[in-house]
Formats: C-alpha cells, sequence, structure tokens
C-alpha cells in the first residue's frame, strides 16, 4: 500500500495520535517511518503587521510600545543578549532531540522496525514536506492541533499547508 511514512510530531496530544497511527501502520505494512519535528523560528513572537491586526479586531491585548535604541549599548550587553540568544536555539535543539527520541522509542514499542527521527528549524509545514520529499514519503500524518483564533484564520494550520504542499497523500488525526 505505503512505502514509507512521514510523521510530523510536536509532542502535543493530536501529535502523539499521528504518531501511534503512523507506527502502527509502519510496522503492519514493513516499511519505515521518519519523525519530524520542526522548530518554528520566532514562534514566541508574532508580527507586527498580525499583532495590530489583531489589536484592532480586540483578538489579541496590545503589547507597550517601546522605543530601543542598541547603538549606544555597551558591547557587553550585547555579547550578554547574543549568548542569551544562542543558548535558547541550543536549548530549543535539546528539547525537540529529546522529544524525537522519547517518539522513536514509542514509535519501536509499537512494531515500527525501521525508525529514524530528527528535529528541523523553520516553517513546520513546509519542513514536513521537505522531509517527506527527501525520504520519497507516500504518506505524510500530522496531528489537527488548534493555533489561536488569529494565526488559524490568517495561516491555517499546519496540517492543512502540508496537504496544500505535499505532492504525497496526507492524513490529519483527530
Amino acid at each position: 500500500m505505503f512505502q514509507s511514512i512521514v510523521v510530523g510530531f510536536d509532542g502535543s496530544a493530536h501529535g502523539s495520535r499521528a504518531l501511534k497511527i503512523g507506527a502502527e501502520l509502519a510496522a503492519h505494512e514493513k516499511i519505515p517511518l521518519g519523525i519530524l519535528y520542526v522548530i518554528e523560528p520566532g514562534h514566541v513572537t508574532v508580527p507586527d503587521e498580525i499583532r495590530k491586526m489583531g489589536e484592532i479586531e480586540h483578538v489579541i491585548d496590545p503589547a507597550p510600545n517601546m522605543l530601543i535604541n542598541l547603538e549606544n549599548a555597551p558591547a557587553t550587553m550585547i555579547s550578554s543578549m547574543a549568548q542569551a540568544s544562542a543558548d535558547t536555539e541550543r536549548a530549543l535543539y535539546q528539547y525537540a532531540d529529546f522529544l524525537v527520541r522519547q517518539a522513536e522509542v514509542h514509535a519501536r514499542e509499537l512494531g515500527a522496525k525501521q525508525v529514524d527521527g530528527k528535529s528541523a528549524m523553520g516553517n513546520p509545514a513546509e519542513q514536513i514536506v521537505e522531509y517527506a520529499r527527501e525520504r520519497e514519503a507516500d504518506l505524510i500524518i500530522t496531528g489537527s492541533r488548534g493555533f489561536g483564533r488569529l494565526k488559524r484564520v490568517l495561516l491555517g494550520s499546519t496540517s492543512q499547508q502540508v496537504a496544500q504542499l505535499a505532492e504525497c497523500s496526507c492524513l490529519t488525526v483527530r
């Protein structure tokens, strides 16, 4: 039926259900399973345009306006900020790698024999589709996971974007 499966895994309940289905199907069909966790850069911040629209529509609370000029900031402060940013990125990758390793173990416990996982940084839908292309997957499984009202209205969910971008079959799990 299928030759290779990719699961977009984010550690959520829906992502865990997607992993379970992917692992069980991979085990049944005796095919490889790829697991991808995507770190979304800037996932903590909302682009200014979207934030302003959300404030106007009263979907999100206004953020305080701050004018900061770093031209005269001490070099030690800039260095500390750069180090903090690098430490944050390193911590995000460590967390992602931990989740992927746990997902691999769980997939094997469910019977999948050929399991490979990795983490990446970027747009989740684009990264999942690219990973599926690299692995020549003919099925991508993702969990349906709700975003905030504004982001979902403007951008759609990751699973919707994957289905639009992918050249192979997609399964969205609830």
